[in-house]
């Protein structure tokens, strides 16, 4: 599968505003597991409140850059961890995904700071347009999007490594997956 996406910083103002407009709430706690420059694999616990009840999905996923920047082969597949405490020994990311629209899909996500847990980046939101047909898009695509959308972003990221979910990643000391998890349900009811 090909993903196609932007990603965009925005300020805490249109931040406080999409959340609003959320249409659903998800609470994400990613590791990865190798984290070269083209290739990356990823686990992913998503946390899912539905009829008050806690839906845990776990995902592997394996990611390869392609030569545009908005594109990357992705391949993802269920997962179930043999041994959670050896995910602690990776980098890893806690964030909220706010999802504003399905198709094209618009995000915003929050990234969530646990005590020793500090990201490589300053902001705390990124968003991300994620185009659902296959097919050549150009910016000017996604900036229209964000026209129609009337979404006011500070500077588009996409093209900058740093931005990329696997580099703003740190490794967080484990102190249980539980505490990480209770903190994602109460940030999505």
């Amino acid at each position: 599968m090909i993903e196609i996406e932007r990603k965009y910083i925005v300020d805490d103002k249109v931040a406080k505003k999409l959340i609003d407009r959320s249409k659903k709430k998800i609470g994400i706690v990613q590791w990865y597991l190798r984290n070269e420059k083209n290739e990356i694999e990823r686990v992913r616990l998503q946390i899912i409140l539905k009829n008050n009840e806690l839906i845990k999905k776990w995902n592997y996923a394996y990611k390869a850059n392609t030569n545009i920047p908005h594109e990357k082969i992705e391949k993802e597949k269920k997962y179930i961890p043999k041994n959670i405490n050896e995910l602690f020994n990776k980098e890893m990311i806690i964030k909220v995904r706010y999802i504003i629209k399905e198709n094209p899909e618009i995000v915003l996500d929050e990234f969530i700071e646990l005590d020793d847990l500090k990201y490589n980046i300053d902001e705390k939101y990124l968003l991300e347009i994620e185009m659902k047909d296959i097919k050549k898009y150009t910016k000017n695509d996604f900036i229209n999007i964000l026209k129609e959308e009337n979404i006011e972003v500070l500077s588009d990221v996409t093209e900058d490594y740093r931005y990329y979910n696997n580099n703003i990643a740190n490794k967080k000391k484990n102190k249980g997956l539980n505490e990480i998890i209770e903190v994602l349900k109460w940030r999505i009811s």
